[in-house]
């Protein structure tokens, strides 16, 4: 899964995930969406365990070595490797964290 950062600005710059395949864009969507409950998220994550996260618009599942993004208004969604997954929304958090000490 190869990526990229970039910002949204507005009242407040937001990095946004911008994917080489298109394919794994709603990752990107599902980071944007639920950056409120991000820690819990790593947490999920790190645990290596089966479980399930709902936020405001998506739902995340971790099965083994998979995760799957629900969304939750349009029922899109996406499978990935757990890990790959893992370290997007760990370097997401980094990005986050180094944008807020900058501002």
């Amino acid at each position: 899964m190869e990526y990229s950062f970039q910002l949204k600005k507005g009242k407040k710059n937001i990095p946004v995930v911008r994917f080489s395949d298109s394919a794994n864009a709603l990752a990107g969507e599902f980071l944007l969406a639920e950056r409120g409950i991000l820690n819990e998220i790593t947490a999920l994550l790190q645990s290596r365990t089966d479980g399930r996260l709902s936020g405001n618009a998506f739902t995340l599942h971790t099965k083994g070595n998979r995760v799957i993004i629900v969304n939750d208004i349009t029922h899109k969604t996406l499978t990935v490797d757990a890990y790959e997954f893992r370290t997007l929304a760990e370097d997401y958090d980094a990005e986050i964290k180094r944008l807020r000490k900058h501002t």
